[in-house]
C-alpha cells in the first residue's frame, strides 16, 4: 500500500490568523474541509488549533482518526486519518470526522475514489471434453472488453459480477485458452483448461472427403527449399494471415492444402522447432475457419521424390526410407493432438515411370504409414494420403497398387494424382518444336483460323482420365485427391488477331469441367495457387488470389471453379 501523508501547520498564532482552505469555529480552526484519498488508502494528516486539546471521530469503520499532542505554544494539535484500501467496492465512498474542543466543534469530509475496477475471483478454470459453460466471477464497474485466445472458448455473456464463457466439445488432444478482461488501464487474465477428447479419430477417408471441395493449394510458400524462416516469402511475396485464410474460405473453398519442406529445415535428422512452430501457425489458421488440411512433404530439394527413384540400390532405398521416417515422426508427434480437419500426405510428385520404381514408391509409402501410426493418439486412425506414381493417372493405373499398403486403420487413406493436361495449355511458355501453345481450349471456344487451338486434351480425353481413378481406386473404397491442377491464363490480347475473351472463355471451361468432373468421380480438386498476378510471367499465369489485396485475380479460373462446382454431384 503507498501511504498519501500531506501535514498543515498554522503559519503563526493568534486567535486572529485566516487559514485559506480549512475551516473555522469560534475558538477552533482546522487547516482542510475536505480529505481525498485513492482506492488505495492510506494516510493523510491536518491540523487543528484550540485552546484546549482536541477530540476527533469518524462516522465510518474503514476511516479512523488519531489526534496527536497538542503544541504548547501554538495550541495545535496534528490529527491523522487512516483510509484502508478498497476491495469489492466499485462506487466512492464517504465519511465525516468531527473536530471538537470543549463545546465546539467542525467536520472534515473524506471522500475514497474508486476508480475503475477489474478484478476476477480466481484465475484458472478447468472444463470437460463435452465442453459447456463457464461462470467466471468478477468484479467491474464499467463496461469492459473479454477477448478469447481461442476459436474453441467465446465469451457469451457479459455483467459486473460475472461472465459466461462457451466451450466447444473438444474431439481432439487437451487444449488450453486464455480471456483477457480490459477496463480502461486495467487488465486481467485467465485460463480455461479442456480435457483431451477420445483417443484417436473415427472419420473415414469416405466420410471426409466430400467434405473437403473444392480446394486449395497454399502454392510456392511453405515449400521453397530453403533452410530459414524467411523460405515462406522466397518464391512470393505474402505473409500468410488469418486474414488471407478467411478470404480463402470466403471464396468457398472447403480444404486447404499446404506444400511442405521439412528436409530443408533438419539438421542431422532433426527438424527446425522454429519452422515446425510456423507451419503450425499456418495450420491453425485454417483450422481455425474449420477448414481441412491436407499437409505433405513437397519436393524439399528433391532429396526423394527424385534422389530416390534415380538409384534402386537397397542402400539408397532403405536411407531414404529411414530418413523419411525420422521427419514423419516427428511431424506427426507435433500435429498429434489435432482432430480429422488435419490430413497427412507422404510425398507430392514421386518421380516414377515404371513398375520397378513403383515398387519402392510402396516402400516409400509404407514406411511414411508405420511412423505416422507408430506416434499414437489421434494419429492411429488419422486419414493418411499416398501418392501415384508421379502423381500421373496414367502411371498410377498402369503401376500402382494401394492394396499393397498395410495401414493398421481401417478406411483411413486416401490417393493423389495431379492434372495438368493438355501441357500445351497448362504449361507451355512459348511453342516448340514438338507443339505450339493452345490458348483455345474445349469444342466451343476453338477461334477459326487460329494455330493454338486445342487439337487434344479436351473435355472428354478429361472425363476419360478422371474415369479411369474412379475405377481404380474410388469403386474400391479409396477417395481421390487431385492435389494439383491449374492452366495458363495469358494475355493474349497483344496477338495479331487473337481473342482474348475467347481465351478467357477457354480458362473458365477447364477450371469448370476440373472441377465437375473431378467431383462426379469422387475426386477432391484442389487447385493450384501461386500468389504471382501476371499474366505474361511463367509463374503468374496460375494465380487466383492476391493474397496482399485479398482479391481474385484470376477471374475466369474463380468462376469455373464455382460454376463446376455447383454443377457436380458426388458419387453415392
Amino acid at each position: 500500500m503507498v501511504a498519501l501523508v500531506a501535514t498543515t501547520a498554522f503559519a503563526a498564532c493568534g486567535d486572529d490568523d485566516d487559514d485559506q482552505g480549512g475551516t473555522s469555529v469560534s475558538g477552533l480552526k482546522l487547516t482542510e474541509s475536505t480529505l481525498t484519498f485513492t482506492r488505495q488508502g492510506g494516510t493523510l494528516t491536518f491540523s487543528a488549533q484550540a485552546p484546549t486539546q482536541v477530540t476527533a471521530t469518524s462516522d465510518q469503520a474503514w476511516c479512523t482518526v488519531t489526534p496527536g499532542t497538542m503544541s504548547a505554544n501554538l495550541k495545535v494539535t496534528p490529527i491523522t486519518v487512516s483510509v484502508t484500501p478498497m476491495t469489492t467496492e466499485t462506487t466512492d465512498r464517504t465519511a465525516t470526522i468531527t473536530v471538537s474542543a470543549g463545546s465546539q466543534s467542525a467536520t472534515v469530509s473524506v471522500t475514497q475514489q474508486s476508480g475503475d475496477v477489474l478484478t476476477l475471483a480466481t484465475t484458472a478454470y478447468e472444463v470437460g471434453a463435452e465442453g459447456g459453460s463457464i461462470v467466471v466471477s468478477l468484479t467491474a464497474n464499467g463496461d469492459y472488453t473479454a477477448q478469447s485466445s481461442a476459436p474453441w472458448l467465446t465469451v457469451a455473456d457479459k455483467g459486473s459480477s460475472s461472465m459466461t464463457l462457451s466451450a466447444e466439445a473438444n474431439s481432439g488432444g487437451a487444449r488450453q485458452a486464455t480471456v483477457t478482461l480490459s477496463l480502461g488501464q486495467l487488465t486481467a487474465t485467465l485460463t480455461v483448461a479442456q480435457a483431451a477428447g477420445k483417443t484417436g479419430i473415427s472419420a473415414k477417408a469416405t466420410d471426409i472427403a466430400k467434405l473437403m471441395y473444392p480446394a486449395w493449394n497454399l502454392g510456392n510458400t511453405m515449400e521453397p527449399p530453403s533452410n530459414s524462416l524467411n523460405a515462406e516469402t522466397t518464391w512470393q511475396s505474402t505473409r500468410t494471415s488469418q486474414q488471407i485464410i478467411d478470404y480463402v474460405k470466403s471464396l468457398g473453398f472447403k480444404a486447404v492444402r499446404i506444400p511442405c519442406s521439412w528436409h530443408a529445415h533438419d539438421t542431422n535428422g532433426q527438424i527446425d522447432p522454429a519452422w515446425t512452430a510456423r507451419v503450425k501457425e499456418v495450420v491453425d489458421y485454417c483450422i481455425n475457419d474449420g477448414l481441412y488440411v491436407m499437409l505433405n512433404d513437397h519436393w524439399d530439394n528433391g532429396w526423394i521424390e527424385t534422389d530416390g527413384f534415380s538409384d534402386l540400390s537397397e542402400t539408397n532405398v532403405s536411407a531414404k526410407a529411414e530418413m523419411l521416417k525420422t521427419l514423419w515422426t516427428q511431424i506427426a508427434t507435433a500435429f498429434r493432438d489435432y482432430d480429422e480437419h488435419l490430413l497427412f500426405a507422404g510425398l507430392n510428385e514421386p518421380n516414377c515411370d515404371s513398375q520397378a520404381k513403383t515398387d519402392v514408391l510402396l516402400r516409400y509409402e509404407q514406411a511414411f504409414i508405420d511412423a505416422v501410426r507408430a506416434t499414437g493418439g489421434n494419429n492411429a486412425t488419422r486419414i493418411l494420403i499416398v501418392q501415384g506414381p508421379s502423381t500421373d493417372i496414367d502411371n498410377t493405373d498402369s503401376y500402382y497398387d494401394i492394396s499393397r499398403l498395410n495401414d493398421t486403420a481401417e478406411g483411413a487413406l486416401m490417393a493423389e494424382v495431379h492434372y495438368y493436361s493438355p501441357w500445351n495449355l497448362c504449361g507451355m511458355e512459348k511453342d516448340e518444336s514438338w507443339g505450339k501453345m493452345f490458348f483455345y481450349w474445349g469444342s466451343g471456344n476453338h477461334l477459326s483460323g487460329s494455330q493454338y487451338n486445342a487439337n487434344w486434351g479436351e473435355e472428354s480425353y478429361m472425363l476419360g482420365q478422371f474415369q479411369k481413378m474412379k475405377r481404380k481406386l474410388v469403386d474400391k473404397g479409396y477417395p481421390v485427391i487431385l492435389g494439383e491442377y491449374g492452366c495458363q491464363w495469358r494475355d493474349v490480347s497483344t496477338l495479331s488477331g487473337e481473342d482474348q475473351a475467347r481465351h478467357d472463355a477457354s480458362v473458365r471451361l477447364f477450371y469448370k469441367l476440373v472441377n465437375e468432373y473431378a467431383v462426379n468421380c469422387g475426386m477432391v480438386p484442389t487447385v493450384w495457387d501461386i500468389n504471382h498476378c501476371n499474366q505474361n510471367g511463367t509463374r503468374g499465369m496460375m494465380t487466383i488470389v492476391n493474397r496482399s489485396q485479398l482479391t481474385v485475380w484470376g477471374t475466369p479460373a474463380m468462376d469455373g471453379i464455382t460454376e463446376g462446382i455447383a454443377a457436380a454431384t458426388w458419387p453415392q
